[in-house]
């Protein structure tokens, strides 16, 4: 039997070519090898398929006979292709019921190797693979779906004005309904009578127009997106309002850009950016100006005027439409040409003539043709470029009659073109003349000296030089025993070098000051001493009396600041406190250059240190000490287990008077109150204030 069923198997494969439907073969006279079929075999039978007599097998040729039931025959019919599925589909079932390398029963039909595998396993989520490197332990990241502009909370919390306005009036919170949509047809007769009828809409502003995007990559922004569309838009006003941007398809409005939309039909609804082609569809929609009460126009000129200063004629432009929040509601970047002189032709409350300040940083610009400034700001004398796109100094040549004193052009590529800040700054003093700061950098001109800073503390050093004066000076203000605790802030192999003025040595005034000239040397003798170690360092702190800088007195210079190494130098006032009221308290002027170094960016050692005293000037003698240092939170914490001593009593009623501005009287009544607990009693005096009842400490 299998063998006969083989055997049947190759003539209908000889007989019934692949690809060929059978009714089209029946259809057919002689022709060729190919007999026209006459008998017909039930397929549902076939495995009790016996040759008939007639049938005469010889070689490669092979004759069947099939009866055929109600088949009309029409000779030379046309073949249809139509019925090539069915004819496929008939031979794959034949196969499915009867060549199975299994033992079937009879009848029992075998199944797909789907239908083994069991059941159908759940879809994975789709995942993007950021891996530039092929590597295969790179993790995977997942293909995050962008939130609604409604709901995202960078939008609702934004303060802006715009957004707040118009974010209850997001249009695509709801079906938008459209009448007519036009894109890209195969009949170009079609695209030009539609573009017939959609010119007459155009025409009519009133109603807002929607446009549909999609064709872009999913790594795209929606700022590479509009930029794109508007690159192939150039010359033409174009404002995308109410933007959505989806992985896959983005749509805005637009209205009043007849020219603009004219062009997208010009371009046949595809603009090209390198090998990506957007695919653009023009809808026209129910929304209304009115309904929506959104006019770019006028949105724009209520941004120029929250950003106008008109009693100092200044104007911030910077990064106009371009944050986050603001760009979903209206994309106008002043990177266009035709976008600089469209807001200066917007009536709005800038006086564009009388400007004398303006900020165009952070708008991607690379060109100012548009602005014109040298005709439209004449009294220019501060303009912020920073961080824009200019390549090159010819944007800047356009404008060198303006009466400029300040320029930034930091964070531009033509910034990185000069090395030597020299040449850069004889570039720009070359153009504009009248120049006195660049990039935040005062020019010194001929003849000038530079201006003096009390200090100067590099950005990057100021966390390291903040927390030194935070914790050295309050551990040197301890007192002599306590001040061991300063070990772990010198290297072991530290060095320390002490000079004195002749002065200081000698006049009788300064004698209380003997103990600090231990292991130093005296300027004019030059004799002197230096302490190796840690160890060495902290005992020789040790002899010290009891000292107490004024942190008002100081003023910091960092010389040098890098990944290792932080030089600086601190210069103030210190005195030496007195053990009684009998006593002087004497005065020194000091000043410290002190090398810190690190070797893990964590934790910073004194490696080296030089110390000079000096006498005061009476200047800074008279200012030293008047301003009261208010003592740390643990002290308006302390509770007295008796009653302080008059001493403490005088402070305390000192820092009580400097806090509340209260006279002598009540503030001493009010703390005796407290049991001369310094929290409690500004409390109690917190209280009375608000009653308005501090006149009962006055009684």
């Amino acid at each position: 039997m299998n063998n006969d069923l083989n055997a049947y198997d190759d003539l209908v494969r000889y007989k019934n070519p692949a690809g060929i439907p059978r009714s089209f073969l029946l259809k057919q006279d002689r022709f060729g090898a190919i007999l026209p079929q006459t008998d017909f075999v039930d397929i549902q039978s076939r495995r009790h398929f016996e040759p008939p007599m007639n049938q005469n097998v010889s070689g490669n040729q092979s004759q069947i006979f099939v009866q055929t039931a109600n088949v009309n025959m029409v000779a030379g019919q046309a073949y249809s292709p139509t019925e090539v599925y069915d004819e496929i589909k008939q031979a794959e079932d034949l196969r499915d019921s009867s060549e199975s390398p299994d033992m079937l029963e009879f009848g029992q039909k075998r199944q797909s190797a789907f239908e083994r595998l069991g059941p159908v396993a759940q879809p994975k989520k789709p995942k993007l693979t950021i891996n530039l490197n092929m590597d295969n332990d790179q993790p995977v990241r997942e293909v995050v779906e962008l939130k609604n502009v409604y709901d995202d909370e960078n939008i609702i919390n934004s303060t802006d004005e715009t957004v707040v306005t118009y974010l209850p009036l997001w249009p695509w919170k709801n079906h938008v309904v459209t009448k007519k949509s036009v894109t890209a047809r195969t009949s170009k007769t079609v695209m030009m009578m539609e573009q017939e009828q959609m010119e007459e809409i155009y025409e009519k502003d009133k109603n807002f127009i929607m446009i549909t995007v999609t064709g872009y990559p999913p790594s795209w922004t929606k700022e590479q997106l509009l930029d794109s569309m508007l690159e192939n838009l150039v010359g033409k006003s174009f404002v995308p309002c109410f933007i959505e941007f989806k992985p896959k398809v983005c749509r805005f409005l637009v209205i009043r850009c007849r020219p603009a939309l004219l062009m997208i039909h010009f371009l046949g609804f595809a603009m090209r950016k390198e090998d990506v082609e957007l695919e653009i569809t023009v809808s026209t929609t129910t929304i209304s100006i009115h309904k929506l009460e959104f006019a770019p126009r006028s949105v724009l000129r209520q941004r120029l005027a929250m950003k106008y200063d008109g009693g100092k004629r200044e104007l911030d432009l910077s990064e106009f439409t371009l944050k986050f929040d603001i760009s979903h509601f209206i994309y106008f970047p002043l990177n266009r040409i035709c976008n600089q002189k469209e807001i200066l032709r917007i009536e709005s409350e800038v006086d564009w003539e009388f400007l004398t300040e303006l900020n165009l940083s952070r708008n991607r610009i690379t060109s100012l043709e548009g602005f014109n400034l040298e005709d439209t700001m004449p009294r220019l004398r501060i303009l912020d470029l920073s961080h824009n796109y200019l390549d090159s100094i010819k944007p800047l040549l356009q404008c060198r009659q303006l009466p400029l004193i300040k320029l930034s052009l930091e964070g531009n590529p033509l910034c990185t073109d000069y090395t030597d800040p020299d040449r850069y700054l004889k570039v720009m003093k070359t153009i504009f003349s009248t120049l006195r700061e660049l990039d935040g950098i005062l020019i010194i001109l001929k003849g000038e000296m530079p201006p003096v800073q009390k200090n100067y503390c590099l950005e990057d050093a100021k966390a390291v030089v903040e927390k030194f004066l935070e914790v050295y000076f309050p551990l040197l203000d301890q007192s002599s025993d306590d001040r061991s605790n300063m070990h772990s802030m010198y290297s072991k192999k530290a060095v320390l070098t002490i000079t004195y003025r002749n002065k200081v040595r000698y006049d009788t005034k300064f004698k209380n000051a003997r103990n600090l000239l231990i292991k130093s040397r005296v300027l004019l003798e030059g004799d002197y001493d230096i302490v190796y170690g840690a160890a060495n360092i902290v005992k020789l702190l040790t002899k010290w009396p009891n000292l107490q800088h004024d942190p008002s007195t100081f003023t910091v210079d960092v010389i040098l600041h890098n990944d290792s190494s932080t030089i600086f130098s601190i210069n103030g006032i210190l005195k030496l406190t007195a053990e009684s009221l009998a006593e002087d308290e004497t005065m020194l002027a000091f000043t410290r250059t002190l090398h810190l170094f690190t070797k893990n960016g964590a934790e910073y050692k004194i490696i080296n240190e030089m110390l000079y005293w000096d006498e005061p000037t009476q200047e800074y003698s008279n200012r030293a000490f008047q301003q009261l240092s208010v003592p740390k939170k643990s002290v308006f914490d302390i509770k007295f287990e008796a009653t302080p001593d008059d001493n403490t009593k005088e402070r305390l009623v000192e820092l009580f008077m400097n806090l509340t501005e209260l006279d002598k009287l009540p503030s001493e009544r009010c703390l005796e109150a407290n049991d001369w607990h310094m929290k409690h009693a500004l409390e109690y005096f917190i209280k009375l204030l608000k009653l308005g009842n501090l006149q009962s400490l006055m009684n």
